[in-house]
């Protein structure tokens, strides 16, 4: 049988891959990369259709190259990938796009179960006082036998594997105490275990749920035209080939491309531009976009869970199975806790030679669940109180590792800046006499009168520009003049005629359009000065004839300056600014900010280079960035954050952590909620460690009983998940202490 792909290129951590089937398509390409993306310890992964070949990088520590193979030959086998299906390698599991795991619905049941048999047996024992079995063939025994055995098997099979897990350990002192006659021992044992797993899932479910519902980005009907009639249906029930009407005002649900019609397509959600694309036949548009202006006939090419918005959901859901390292520390310690346990009971029974102070032990020690909880509980409920706000974290590791980085690096524009544009410059050309719409507002400074002309051409205007001309009039208090006719050219501008003159606001191209003459050295110097400084330049006419020329750029985050000074006194020693934009500006931003040292004139591709070498010099560094030239910086940084709101699609799938409202003081959020988690961890160490050895010394003296063993285990898991649950909680402003002086009230 012919080999699925061949091994080009393998240095460790990175490996190059030739495809073997020519017909492999461009979107099996894709979807092999999130398929790869969805796994533990890989962390980049490039494609190229045309050349045929995958580069995959990748953490040799956490996932072996023999399992990485293993994966891509079953992965590749077969005729291709458009259907996923979920495979297994030695260390790994990767579920399909289109899984609906439920967590909880399992662990409700069963704690259901034991609750309600705990709850008969409390009735029986303590209200009417009649005595309760405990033998093997009694009730209470043959149910903790039958909850027990699970465990028993998933023991079997890790020992299989020559791992003695925790499961196995649990599973045989419930069996034990049942054969020695405690089965309400193992039922509260059960019980306590099953409350744990409900707890954990209640958690990670309410995040899956939270991040479903922040990343909804695609409307639930549409229409679609069949035999010549648009007729609304569900988006989730389109296929690939089907023709979708699309209006103005609507959003975009499937990606596909442009067959009939125009329209000036809003785009901020993936590309961060400010400005509305103008979009014709044969352009393609995505998911997640809106349709601001115009009518179009798309030909729908990827529907459902085959869009970039649902492959950014299944990598954030995947990710909740992303373990921290302070969650491997757990489990460590628990197994450690486990041989602790077995050396204790066959010494307690060596030295007592009583068969139930060595029962009671292992009672104690059978049940490590508080340790593995420690962690886990933590993480699960500090990503939850992330989502809560807005920020996504692609898995624990990110979210304790956040906390620890010394160094953070911004790029400029859709970070630092809005994605709003300003009206920042007017530049008149003409005589005041120009600026004037009627005698009576001559009274008016010329640069207020054409203001009041430029807001009474565009007052129905929409646009992006429109809205920051309308917003600098308020700001002024000049209102509109109605006007009598108004006609928007499709990604050009507008025409209106205010009180019988005729104004032109927009770009060259209407200007050319309508005979007015753009040429002058004047004119373009000041033009190549805008996209100098990475501003966006417009034209206004009056009559056919130019009169000003309008600089728009985008606002600094009101909140920018505050977050900066916030982190340095959190602990990030060093700050940089990494832009594309020219040095004047970089240097301007920094002064105004308090960044310490910047990156000006920089390529998208030399950004991961900036990074790597930043890596060298200071240790952990964060990377913030919104746009497809920050991709390979946030992916080469330790910790990538995206603006997710303005960010791009290539942007928010490279970062590890989002912040969907675009709202930098997520950063302080996060940064602090890390520190916060790994201090609730290792108080969650000493509850659930401390206990177990004080109930080992006490039952080895014979104080504890094997009754009294299983109480124990409820109050130091429950101690565990109430101090846990707090962080889903957790706010910065209530916790002074979590934060700089600069930042208390």
């Amino acid at each position: 049988m012919k080999k699925s792909f061949s091994i080009k290129h393998n240095i460790k951590g990175r490996l190059r891959i030739k495809i073997s089937r020519s017909s492999f398509g461009q979107d099996a390409y894709k979807t092999l990369e999130t398929s790869l993306g969805a796994i533990e310890g890989v962390f980049f992964v490039r494609s190229n259709s045309a050349c045929r070949s995958v580069v995959i990088n990748y953490d040799s520590t956490v996932l072996p190259l023999k399992d990485l193979i293993a994966f891509l030959e079953a992965r590749l086998a077969g005729s291709g990938l458009h259907k996923p299906q979920k495979v297994q390698c030695q260390n790994c599991e990767v579920c399909s796009i289109s899984s609906e795991e439920k967590l909880v619905k399992p662990a409700l049941a069963r704690f259901g179960v034991l609750s309600a048999v705990m709850g008969g047996v409390f009735l029986r024992s303590t209200v009417f006082g009649i005595a309760v079995s405990q033998t093997l063939f009694s009730p209470v025994g043959i149910i903790s036998t039958l909850f027990s055995l699970p465990l028993i098997y998933d023991g079997y099979k890790s020992f299989k594997k020559k791992k003695f897990g925790l499961d196995a350990f649990l599973g045989g002192g419930c069996i034990a105490s049942v054969l020695s006659g405690q089965a309400l021992t193992a039922l509260e044992i059960l019980w306590i275990n099953s409350g744990a797993e409900l707890l954990q899932a209640w958690i990670t479910e309410r995040s899956r749920k939270s991040i479903a519902g922040i990343l909804q980005a695609t409307s639930h009907h549409t229409f679609k035209l069949v035999e010549g009639v648009e007729v609304e249906v569900k988006t989730e029930d389109l296929k690939k080939g089907d023709i979708v009407v699309l209006h103005t005002g609507e959003k975009i649900c499937i990606d596909g491309e442009i067959i009939d019609g125009n329209a000036l397509i809003d785009e901020s959600p993936i590309t961060g531009r400010t400005d509305f694309i103008p979009r014709n036949i044969g352009d393609t548009v995505l998911a997640g976009t809106f349709v601001r202006q115009g009518l179009i006939y798309v030909c729908a090419d990827k529907v459902g869970d085959e869009t970039y918005l649902s492959r950014i959901l299944c990598q954030v859901e995947d990710s909740l199975k992303n373990k921290a390292p302070v969650e491997l520390v757990a489990d460590r310690l628990a197994k450690n806790l486990v041989r602790l346990g077995l050396i204790a009971t066959g010494a307690t029974y060596l030295l007592t030679q009583n068969i139930w102070r060595a029962f009671t032990v292992m009672l104690v020690m059978a049940c490590p669940c508080a340790t593995v909880l420690a962690a886990s509980t933590a993480v699960s409920a500090a990503m939850n109180a992330a989502v809560k706000r807005k920020i996504l974290i692609k898995g624990g590791k990110y979210l304790e590792q956040v906390g620890t980085a010394s160094c953070v690096c911004f790029d400029k524009t859709g970070t630092l800046t809005t994605t709003e544009p300003e009206l920042v410059d007017i530049k008149l050309l003409k005589e005041s006499n120009a600026y004037y719409l009627n005698a009576e507002d001559k009274n008016l400074p010329e640069e207020k009168a054409f203001l009041q002309m430029l807001v009474s051409a565009e007052s129905h205007n929409h646009h992006p520009l429109a809205a920051a001309i309308k917003h600098e009039a308020e700001k002024h208090g000049i209102s509109p003049i109605p006007h009598t006719f108004c006609e928007y050219f499709l990604g050009m501008g507008i025409l209106a005629e205010v009180l019988g003159n005729e104004i032109i606001v927009g770009n060259a191209k209407i200007m050319r359009q309508h005979g007015i003459n753009i040429q002058d050295a004047a004119v373009t110097a000041y033009e190549k000065e805008c996209v100098h400084n990475g501003q966006t330049m417009l034209y206004a006419a009056k009559n056919k004839e130019l009169i000003a020329l309008l600089t728009f750029d985008n606002i600094i985050r009101s909140e920018a300056k505050e977050v900066i000074q916030t982190l340095k006194n959190s602990g990030i020693r060093h700050t940089y600014l990494i832009t594309g934009d020219e040095y004047y500006s970089a240097q301007k931003l920094c002064g105004k900010l308090g960044i310490d040292t910047f990156y000006s004139s920089v390529m998208p591709e030399d950004k991961g280079a900036i990074i790597k070498e930043l890596q060298e010099k200071h240790g952990s560094v964060i990377m913030i960035g919104d746009g497809i030239n920050d991709a390979m910086a946030l992916a080469r940084a330790d910790i990538g954050i995206a603006m997710g709101d303005g960010g791009s699609e290539v942007a928010v799938e490279a970062a590890d952590i989002t912040l969907v409202d675009d709202n930098l003081n997520g950063i302080v959020y996060v940064h602090a909620l890390s520190k916060q988690t790994i201090k609730t961890v290792y108080q969650n160490f000493w509850i659930a460690t401390g206990s177990n050895l004080a109930g080992l010394f006490l039952a080895a003296f014979g104080i504890l009983s094997p009754v009294t063993a299983g109480f124990l285990h409820i109050a130091h898991t429950m101690g565990v998940l109430a101090n846990s649950t707090r962080l889903v909680y957790y706010d910065v402003k209530k916790n002074p202490k979590s934060l700089p002086q600069t930042e208390r009230s």
